[in-house]
């Protein structure tokens, strides 16, 4: 299972993570004997208002994805596990890329029908790991801190839950505040560090492993039986990202 230590931002959870709509079939890359598959849809609104949608990958995204983890791949401090020298061709996105299903998923975030982050999750593979999964997150510099990234982790965890997983982890660089702010907003916690986990040209660099443990139940569902409603934009507790 790979690990990754990615960037994002803090935002507001989509404002429906449960209701799905139906995006166009994406015949690219099937599996063969199997000619149709509906994408699925998640609708949220930025802080500033937007609408946008997380939805499965396609194969036709591979550029822009790969644009904006090229982007990542420069900042400094790091903020991405990749050099810019292994960065992947479109074919070889392509063939990573993880339709919805049992075993992990790809999933971009649009806003006026741009792709603006990207996240990718992969299930355990032995008996022993199955119930977790691990995942990494990109997300263009120019709308961080608009909840992309938020609504991204928010589809991964229904995601999560519709194939009995338990538990979800990650790494994050210690020196990115922002991501490391979003994350612990949604529930992740620390679970300690990985001292010289990657060395780059520049030096060694610690990795901080987090994880959550996922509710069979999703928020929603708590805040209907309870009789509790959910946050709204006006009363969300905001972390350190702002």
């Amino acid at each position: 299972m790979r690990r990754c230590a990615c960037s994002s931002e803090p935002g507001f959870v989509p404002r429906s993570s449960t209701r799905c709509a139906r995006q166009p079939n994406d015949r690219a890359s099937l599996p063969k004997g199997i000619t149709s598959l509906v994408a699925r849809a998640f609708p949220f609104v930025t802080r500033d208002g937007r609408k946008g949608i997380v939805r499965e990958a396609r194969s036709s995204d591979a550029r822009s994805c790969l644009a904006i983890v090229a982007e990542a791949s420069r900042e400094r401090p790091r903020t991405l596990a990749v050099l810019e020298k292994e960065l992947w061709k479109p074919r070889d996105w392509r063939k990573h890329r993880i339709p919805w299903g049992p075993h992990g998923v790809s999933l971009v975030a649009e806003l006026g029908g741009e792709v603006v982050g990207h996240l990718n999750a992969e299930r355990g593979r032995r008996l022993v790991t199955r119930h977790s999964a691990e995942f990494g997150i990109t997300v263009a510099a120019r709308v961080r801190d608009a909840g992309v990234g938020r609504a991204l982790i928010t589809t991964l965890e229904t995601w999560a839950r519709e194939y009995g997983i338990t538990r979800m982890a990650l790494g994050v660089f210690p020196g990115n505040a922002r991501a490391h702010g979003l994350y612990r907003s949604m529930g992740y916690e620390d679970e300690g560090i990985e001292r010289a986990g990657m060395v780059f040209p520049e030096g060694d660099q610690d990795v901080v492993r987090m994880s959550k443990r996922i509710s069979s139940v999703s928020p929603e569902q708590q805040a209907q039986a309870t009789g509790t409603r959910g946050y709204d934009e006006g009363d969300r507790p905001r972390d350190g990202g702002g």
